[in-house]
């Protein structure tokens, strides 16, 4: 029995300190990725020091040309989105930023199914596990899963879901991402026709407390910096719904002073096929003319201030 006992010891001893080192190795391995999504997260993580980022899930990443907005408003600028991701993942990435810099201009593009209904919010953390010791992100992730703490006892958890993208982005070189888009992904195609004309809201709208709690702290981290919230274009026209959706959004930036610009319903891009991939998400035509066109409204705003 004492035999036994020994050896089950010897062999946690050997399986923790097997994990031990084959975490650091991965840390390592995905720190070092400068291409692709995790070069993205490397970067707006570790180094990012400009004056202009844009945060949201994909919307975000796809509508935003930040090579555009950063001429037009003559400050360097990246785009901070991530398909499936939302005010989270946003959240988490600007108190990385805060660590070891104030960004001047801020633009948060806000999705209700990301950023305020329930749903997706531990897909929302899946690029940031390798994040969990940074400064606030325990908390973070432990209003999403209080089980995260145990999980964590393990080196390699936060890299499950990693490895094999890291591991191909050193060795596949991606020339979309590096070229100079200053993380902004451009969508390509046009959109097909036979796309359902009005898109029916959430019928029963079920908030997130814990989205709407880090939406709060991700308005109070952007003080000092100037904030807008946009809701970007899309395709199809939005019913009432989706509209009393956008009013929860109005309100909570009208209580704070952040300006807030909608541009659901937007004739200007509504049912333009060219302008979009898809119902959701503008190709790169539709995002060079939306960005100039705010691009406009916010340097007629820096102007005045």
């Amino acid at each position: 029995m004492k035999r036994i006992v020994i050896r089950s010891v010897a062999l946690l001893c050997v399986v923790f300190v097997c994990d031990f080192l084959v975490g650091i190795f991965l840390d390592y391995m995905t720190n070092k990725v400068e291409i692709g999504e995790q070069g993205r997260e490397n970067y707006i993580s570790n180094k990012c020091k400009d004056d202009i980022l844009v945060f949201g899930s994909s919307r975000a990443l796809h509508h935003y040309d930040m090579p555009i907005l950063s001429d037009s408003l003559g400050m360097s600028g990246y785009n901070c989105g991530f398909d499936g991701c939302g005010i989270l993942t946003s959240y988490a990435h600007l108190r990385m930023v805060r660590e070891r810099h104030q960004p001047k201009i801020i633009i948060l593009d806000l999705v209700a199914g990301f950023d305020l209904l329930e749903g997706y919010n531990e897909q929302q953390l899946g690029l940031l596990k390798n994040r969990y010791r940074r400064e606030g992100m325990a908390e973070l992730f432990n209003d999403v899963d209080p089980s995260t703490k145990v999980k964590m006892l393990s080196s390699t958890y936060p890299y499950n879901s990693l490895f094999i993208k890291s591991l191909v982005a050193c060795f596949v070189s991606n020339t979309m991402e590096n070229s100079n888009t200053m993380g902004y992904v451009p969508q390509h195609g046009k959109m097909r026709r036979g796309k359902k004309r009005i898109e029916e809201g959430h019928k029963d709208l079920t908030y997130d407390a814990v989205k709407l709690k880090y939406m709060d702290k991700f308005f109070q981290l952007a003080e000092g910096s100037h904030l807008y919230v946009i809701q970007s274009p899309i395709w199809y026209e939005c019913d009432s719904a989706e509209i009393h959706e956008a009013q929860i959004i109005k309100d909570r930036c009208e209580l704070e002073g952040i300006p807030f610009f909608n541009f659901t319903n937007n004739p200007h891009y509504m049912y333009k096929d060219d302008y979009f991939a898809d119902g959701k998400h503008m190709n790169a035509k539709g995002a060079e003319e939306f960005t100039k066109e705010l691009a406009r409204i916010i340097k007629e705003r820096e102007q005045k201030k």
